[in-house]
């Protein structure tokens, strides 16, 4: 069926499989540039829907480029009509929302959905015949669907005529405030730097060293050690195969509550790895549930299972393993890895009579309340990570820290995403990806890692004993930068600019104080006179360029990667001037 109705001037396209579907569109003018279309259907008995779309045009005036919430280099040129760029979602992966903005920065139509747990497509593309921008909803995207009867949800259209980031700021709190997904609790500890094992030891998980490791680490400002995949097997060849018992393996860690009191007697939380769905096939839990499973991925004895949340015997077991793990070994938090693994293949059983959930959605919401409620009444600063792609509205609300998805050494991926997480989600804490670099680098090109970073919380994960001595006192310089701006890099207000060229300018302001990274040699302008600036050169050749506001002169410094005070001086009002400031470098002014 397609059919195509009139609204207020606008026409939409509405198509679907199903004849026999009742379709209602109403239009809720919000403001002068935000409106609310409004999808009913119905069916005359409950049943599986077929998917559904509904799209519109638009003149593309002043359009550019794209942004959208898939994990990777997510601001992409504009597609054509025929290759829409496509933001897609569902419950456990990526978010509903989907950007078109100006060369300027500025939006021109931004979609997102009240319903954040449906398979969903969020599309634009242009028209070449009329220079349109089309867009398009599709609804019910992935199979199993739910079986239903009515089904009602709200797409906000937003042309409001302001930066992109306002406009991901307005929908992060309708999402909050009118669609009724909330943030986690987020406890203190979510929002300090940790180490992590998974880039510096990978499977080689030795507690005399890792204590050692988290020694070091302290003294820098890292908080809580994440102890990465490994510690449950003696196999180090990678895959998923010996995943299942959650048993540590007696040849790396024979106890494990004292290595975990070893690490509190530092000073510092534990946090664990779990790689939630997956039993192994070399596991003895794989006989147990090898009925209860969602698909099989590798081959023979390298393969494992993904289970499937929608048997109640498969969510007690996987509660049951993360709460005793905490009540026996005494553990701060949780890395529950590969959520998003939890999802249907052509292979997956279309219905079992075992099954106390009919759908996967609803399964995996009910687990991770499940799961979340028995931990945080044990301790309620339970430190919960997720990762990309499983950071969306719904989601949100289990997790209480959202790392960027694995890209190891690569500094844009991490400066791209940690920063669309920010806008993505509110208030809770965003961290970087495992931050990594070879030891034979320069200490300049080490800190590229972090400096992509800041704007999150940092995940260190580097030989602290192995790692070069100009890398060691570079790592200093930064953990103690990061950890004296914290709140104003993690809580302030952040702008994001240049969005097509991957945020080539970042800035954060608290208080009386900015904090800037120039991620290429484009001047920074000072909109006021702050009490306190630091310019962070990110770029790749020396040299900040400074435009001061009027009514400011202040003192400045300027240091190297390592700390190292390079040169001093004052800078007069209204100036425009052109700082020595090194690769990897900063520069701190303070108002006099």
């Amino acid at each position: 069926m397609d059919k195509r109705i009139m609204l207020d001037g606008t026409q939409y396209r509405i198509t679907t499989r199903s004849e026999e579907a009742l379709i209602e569109l109403s239009r809720k003018q919000i403001t002068d540039s935000i409106l609310e279309l409004t999808v009913n259907i119905r069916f005359p008995e409950p049943q599986e829907p077929h998917s559904f779309s509904i799209g519109w045009g638009m003149p593309a005036k002043d359009m550019y480029a794209t942004w959208s919430t898939t994990f990777g280099y997510n601001v992409i040129p504009l597609r054509v009509e025929w290759s829409k760029q496509t933001t897609n979602s569902r419950l456990a992966y990526n978010a509903p929302v989907h950007l078109v903005f100006s060369q300027s920065g500025y939006n021109r139509v931004a979609l997102a959905l009240s319903d954040a747990s449906v398979a969903s497509k969020l599309q634009t593309g242009m028209n070449e015949e009329r220079g349109d921008m089309m867009c398009e909803l599709q609804l019910f995207t992935e199979t199993p669907r739910e079986v239903l009867q009515e089904y009602s949800v709200t797409l906000r259209v937003d042309t409001t005529d302001e930066p992109y980031y306002e406009t991901l700021k307005r929908m992060e709190k309708w999402w909050r405030e009118a669609c009724g997904y909330p943030c986690a609790y987020i406890p203190e500890a979510a929002k300090r730097a940790m180490y992590s094992t998974w880039y510096s030891y990978h499977q080689r998980t030795i507690p005399e060293e890792l204590l050692s490791e988290c020694r070091l680490a302290k003294e820098m400002g890292m908080e809580s050690i994440i102890v990465d995949d490994g510690w449950q097997t003696d196999d180090g060849t990678r895959g998923y195969a010996y995943c299942g018992d959650w048993r540590p393996t007696p040849a790396k860690i024979p106890d494990m509550k004292k290595f975990v009191d070893d690490v509190h007697a530092i000073g510092m939380k534990f946090i664990l790895w779990y790689s939630v769905p997956y039993v192994g096939r070399m596991s003895e839990n794989y006989e147990r549930f090898k009925d209860m499973q969602l698909y099989t991925s590798g081959a023979g004895e390298r393969s494992w299972m993904a289970l499937d949340p929608r048997f109640p015997e498969v969510r007690r077991y996987l509660v049951d393993t993360y709460r005793n793990a905490m009540l026996d070994w005494g553990l701060d938090g949780f890395k529950l890895d590969f959520i998003d693994a939890i999802r249907a293949r052509p292979e997956t059983p279309k219905s079992d009579p075992r099954w106390d959930i009919p759908t996967l959605n609803e399964a995996i919401d009910t687990l991770l309340e499940e799961v979340t409620r028995e931990l945080r009444a044990i301790n309620p600063d339970v430190l919960i990570e997720f990762r990309q792609f499983y950071v969306g509205p719904v989601i949100r609300k289990y997790g209480n820290m959202f790392r960027v998805g694995d890209c190891p050494a690569d500094a844009i991926m991490n400066r791209v995403n940690t920063i669309q997480l920010r806008y993505l989600l509110g208030e809770s804490a965003v961290h970087s990806d495992m931050l990594m670099w070879h030891y034979e680098d320069s200490p300049e090109a080490a800190a590229k890692q972090i400096i992509a970073s800041l704007f999150s919380v940092l995940q260190i994960s580097v030989r602290l004993a192995e790692i070069p001595e100009t890398h060691m006192r570079m790592l200093r310089n930064y953990m103690d930068f990061w950890n004296a701006n914290r709140e104003l890099l993690l809580d302030g207000e952040l702008r994001a600019y240049h969005p097509e060229m991957q945020f080539s300018l970042v800035e954060a302001e608290k208080d009386d104080a900015l904090v800037v990274v120039a991620y290429l040699r484009t001047p920074v302008t000072l909109k006021k006179a702050y009490g306190r600036v630091a310019v962070v050169n990110g770029g790749g050749e020396a040299g900040v360029l400074l435009e001061l506001p009027e009514d400011a002169r202040y003192a400045y410094t300027i240091l190297d990667c390592m700390g190292e005070i390079l040169s001093t001086g004052t800078l007069a009002e209204k100036t425009l001037v052109a700082l020595d400031v090194p690769e990897s470098g900063r520069v701190e002014l303070i108002r006099v």
